[in-house]
């Protein structure tokens, strides 16, 4: 029901061009405007989605059904029992899409495009605001909590980027969110973890050689868990401030170096593919050998962030363990 309410809301008015007499001139066909199964849609289609879904619920608790008489076979009276619902929400749905009909703005795409999505993303999708999401996430991850608690309310924004980057390159255009889109990555990718690796391979505690074994693999394809509640860097203060530095300084360094001495050609195409792509791939898929260097080179500086810390957790965990024997 949400998907065909999605597709009621879609304007079925494409404008298109013909020839007539030599001349060509607009004209207007009646087909489903692709435009808004993309990025552009991506706001109308979660409201949409949870919408319809709740409206649903409402009407079925209220008993909004279709009362048949008992000697109807269960299975029939089952099957029709909620047609009274679904009529009720795709004329409720129909009523949405004639009302904008009669406004400025024409059809819903276009009202949340002009009043939440474009000051939203305007806010959101830039190198700042993407360094400080990251840096929030580090900080949550101190406290136990996933990122995907931030993750995925923020998904609309980020796909939005996504998605209206890729038609800007598909199209020859300037990518409106390239730098965004750069920088968040960064700060994801080597923000933190990787680095931790690097300082674990040097550690002389027996703890922190056996997480070195156990983190690093998981680590290399994005998989963080393990270091952060093995090791633990969770509710540890001793690695507080390298895990809401490291993705902090990351993220400015790599703004700057994109922004002077390497810019990158973005190819945000390569931005879809699963998560779990070791990041020196990802990367040059991404970027080519410059947005390669620069994650070579956030690693590095990342590393020597956490490296003091693990420094003295490593010397604690050998005290300990030299007393225990």
């Amino acid at each position: 029901m949400s998907l065909a309410s999605y597709f009621i809301l879609i304007p079925q008015q494409v404008v298109t061009h013909v020839n007539d007499g030599g001349k060509w001139v607009e004209s207007t066909v009646n087909a489903v405007k692709f435009d808004y199964l993309g990025g552009q849609g991506i706001f109308v289609g979660m409201i949409v989605a949870i919408g319809i879904t709740k409206l649903y619920s409402i009407l079925s608790k209220k008993n909004f059904t279709i009362k048949l008489p008992a000697s109807v076979p269960p299975m029939v009276s089952d099957s029709l029992a909620p047609t009274f619902i679904v009529t009720t929400i795709f004329l409720f749905v129909c009523a949405i899409r004639i009302a904008f009909s009669f406004t400025d703005f024409g059809d819903i795409f276009t009202f949340i495009t002009e009043m939440i999505s474009a000051p939203l993303n305007s806010l959101m999708a830039n190198p700042v605001s993407m360094i400080f999401i990251q840096v929030l996430i580090a900080f949550l991850w101190f406290f136990g909590i996933h990122n995907a608690v931030l993750s995925g309310p923020l998904s609309a924004v980020t796909l939005t980027m996504m998605t209206a980057n890729i038609d800007a390159y598909t199209n020859g255009s300037t990518l409106p969110f390239a730098m965004a889109s750069l920088v968040y990555g960064v700060c994801g990718a080597a923000g933190n973890a990787l680095g931790l690796v690097i300082c674990l391979f040097f550690s002389k505690s027996a703890r922190y050689k056996e997480m070195f074994k156990l983190g690093a693999l998981p680590t290399i394809f994005n998989i963080t868990e393990p270091l952060n509640f093995g090791i633990p860097t969770v509710m540890n203060p001793i690695f507080f401030l390298p895990l809401v530095l490291s993705p902090l300084v990351a993220g400015f360094v790599s703004w700057g170096l994109m922004s002077t001495i390497l810019p990158i050609p973005y190819n945000p195409t390569a931005e879809a593919i699963p998560w779990t792509t070791p990041g020196f791939v990802k990367f040059s898929l991404i970027g080519n050998w410059q947005f390669l260097l620069i994650y070579i080179i956030i690693t590095a500086i990342v590393a020597l962030i956490w490296f003091p810390f693990v420094k003295v957790a490593d010397m604690k965990e050998l005290q300990e363990e030299m007393k225990n024997k």
